[in-house]
């Protein structure tokens, strides 16, 4: 009774048809091999399985789960061998065409996986013409750098399903690929929102699909660049990276009322944090700043400062904001000389440092300063060659000036 229960079984693990070729004398070692892989022996099934196959017993189905058996093993040359043999037998069997598919992904033969998928579609929509397929099979048209097959099934994909998480992130790398940037912003939009992905993930996916924008698009592109972070923030409210990175591309974009409310935002959620608290305010002065909002921006920087007095970067950067307003000038250059006191090669505190004295019309000693900002790489910085000719201008060095007036407007 056990053992006919038995065979009846392996028979139902049989693709159709298989059995029936085998001739009787091999089918009840071949059956004996597949209970043995049914069981997870591989090693016996395969080697029952191999001596069948060496000994001329080569049918489909012998073939078929040999494939198994090495794939099982980790011999994936082997298995597909095996695998191609099965279906070159049985080129309308889709359980051999399914496993020679998984074979193909595993050794990244794209070609060959995304041709072996749209075969499975054609030969049985009712099983394969659904969106994961759809997906699968576009992701690997991508991965052989046929765009427009991958595109066609990735929108068959999401023509079903609209949001769904991996169709929508090939169709996004695509667009970008493309250079399709309203394409690229709408599919990665809709990846942003969905709730399968976590923030961690779409912190990291922002990351590396917006660097790979060039700077001049980003700019060109600020408000669907922007709006891309937004959502995914809107998703995660609470995840501080993503109001952090969204903070980061304002900047770029020079979006400065957006680095202030980031900045709120990130403020509201880290608490009593002194050392964030102190960041974000110094960057609300420096948004500020450049947004020419001079009693916002100082009345920051005055907050950071009255919390650390001695956060030399807020000393830079108020000490430059009074000298462009021309104002307290004696306390700017007390801020900046602390300043290069510390980080005394620091270029863009010499520069501070230089055109405070320049203002104070102390032009002299701002060219001492501005000659030793180029000895450490001011010569590569528009804005301090800029404010070094203005010295040199100052000086009457009228030649000199216009030398490094042409190097700033390079």
């Amino acid at each position: 009774m056990r053992k006919w229960s038995l065979l009846f079984l392996l028979f139902l693990l049989l693709p159709a048809r298989s059995s029936a070729e085998i001739s009787p004398a091999s089918q009840g070692r071949f059956l004996d091999a597949v209970a043995l892989y049914g069981k997870g022996e591989m090693e016996a099934s395969v080697k029952v399985l191999d001596s069948l196959y060496r000994a001329g017993t080569r049918e489909d189905a012998v073939c078929y789960y040999l494939g198994l058996g090495e794939a099982a093993l980790g011999n994936t040359a082997t298995a597909r061998q095996m695998l191609e043999e099965a279906v070159s037998r049985d080129s309308l069997n889709t359980w051999y065409l399914g496993a020679l598919a998984s074979i193909y992904e595993a050794e990244e033969r794209w070609i060959s996986l995304a041709l072996t998928c749209e075969r499975l579609i054609h030969l049985d929509p009712a099983h394969f013409a659904e969106p994961f397929f759809y997906t699968r099979t576009g992701n690997a048209f991508s991965q052989a750098r046929e765009s427009a097959r991958a595109i066609l099934y990735l929108d068959k994909a999401l023509a079903i399903v609209p949001d769904l998480p991996m169709a929508l992130y090939n169709r996004a790398g695509l667009s970008l690929i493309e250079e399709d940037y309203e394409g690229f912003f709408d599919f990665a939009g809709r990846l942003m929102q969905t709730s399968e992905l976590d923030g961690d993930w779409k912190h990291k996916y922002l990351s590396s699909m917006i660097s790979a924008i060039p700077e001049s698009t980003r700019t060109a592109w600020k408000e669907p660049l922007l709006t891309l972070c937004a959502q995914a923030c809107q998703a995660h409210p609470e995840h501080i990276g993503l109001h952090v990175f969204r903070q980061s591309v304002a900047y770029v974009v020079k979006d400065y009322a957006s680095v202030i409310a980031e900045a709120e935002a990130i403020l509201s959620l880290s608490g009593d944090d002194a050392d964030t608290r102190e960041s974000m305010t110094q960057l609300i002065g420096d948004a500020y700043m450049e947004m020419g909002d001079r009693k916002a921006c100082f009345a920051a920087y005055e907050k950071v400062l009255k919390q650390n007095p001695d956060n030399i970067a807020t000393l830079n950067n108020y000490a430059y904001a009074l000298s462009l307003a021309g104002k307290n000038l004696g306390k700017a250059l007390k801020m900046s000389e602390k300043a290069i006191t510390a980080e005394p090669e620091n270029v863009t505190y010499l520069d501070t440092y230089g055109w405070v004295l320049h203002r104070m019309g102390r032009h002299a000693q701002a060219k001492e300063v501005f000659k030793k900002a180029m000895l450490f790489g001011g010569r590569q910085e528009k804005v301090i060659l800029a404010h070094y000719a203005a010295v040199l201008r100052a000086l009457g060095e009228a030649d000199l000036a216009v030398y490094y007036e042409s190097l700033s407007a390079q």
